[in-house]
């Protein structure tokens, strides 16, 4: 297997590094690529970071074109360009284990369900659902994968034809603090529904930095609104070629305890 990490932010790097690390411990991890999306990281000091992380380690500089998917597909360009053949892929990025809590049992989880489902077509990660079908650029869907931890077999990346990210989304979304321009006219009601729930509501479930649009938010909600966009039509893809989606087995009784208890965190 190969991994393909996302690098934003300079404090987190040792924590991604670390988590990874653990996951490629049970794993053969033949390469690791670090998209670094931040110029304020140097790629000598990424290089060091994860220098244990994978026998071959590549640092691959991006201009957060695309932003999170943009640099997944960098990384994926990349290793199609290395790796002709056949191969299944982790990617990540680093907000996982600070934005989103993780513990070894869940990544130990992970990489069992990897192993049992490799070859079948599938994804694996975290699954979300909503509870009416959300229309996204003519596809139909309920849930999807969480972006910042997957993983794909070959046989699933082939089904979308390795396409993570699909530039011509980026339309759907205007930078502007009046909401009727924010969502473009290509805008599903479905999606907007969707999107203003989780990013622009103050009522639960929403997202925890969720606000109404204004003239100093506009700009980063437009973002957080393409991620959004990307995130469920890349799972809507992949179900509409049959790929198999699989959500890790729960934690046990005893393992939730001990997470609680502060054991198995990064």
């Amino acid at each position: 297997m190969h991994m393909i990490v996302v690098v934003y932010y300079p404090a987190y790097l040792k924590k991604i590094a670390q988590i990874t690390r653990v996951f490629a411990a049970w794993q053969e991890m033949r390469s690791l690529r670090v998209v670094v999306n931040n110029p304020a990281i140097s790629e000598s000091h990424a290089e060091s970071v994860f220098s244990n992380v994978s026998s071959h380690v590549k640092i691959i500089r991006h201009d957060n074109e695309g932003l999170e998917f943009g640099a997944y597909q960098r990384g994926l360009n990349d290793l199609r360009m290395s790796v002709p053949g056949s191969f299944a892929c982790l990617f990540a990025n680093d907000t996982l284990g600070t934005h989103q809590p993780v513990d070894k049992f869940f990544l130990r989880n992970l990489h069992r369900a990897a192993r049992t489902h490799m070859g079948t077509k599938f994804i694996a990660g975290r699954i979300d659902s909503a509870v009416r079908q959300v229309e996204v650029n003519h596809l139909l869907g309920t849930r999807w994968v969480r972006s910042n931890l997957f993983v794909m077999d070959d046989a699933a990346l082939v089904s979308i034809d390795h396409a993570i990210y699909a530039p011509e989304l980026n339309a759907y979304i205007n930078d502007s603090p009046d909401e009727d321009i924010f969502f473009g006219p290509g805008v599903a009601r479905s999606l907007r529904q969707h999107i203003s729930g989780w990013l622009l509501s103050t009522d639960p479930p929403a997202w925890y930095k969720a606000e109404p649009l204004s003239v100093k938010n506009h700009a980063k909600m437009a973002n957080k609104a393409r991620c959004i966009l990307q995130e469920l039509f890349f799972s809507m893809r992949l179900a509409n070629s049959s790929t198999g989606f699989v959500q890790p087995s729960p934690l046990t009784i005893v393992e939730k305890i001990a997470v609680k208890a502060g054991l198995k965190k990064f």
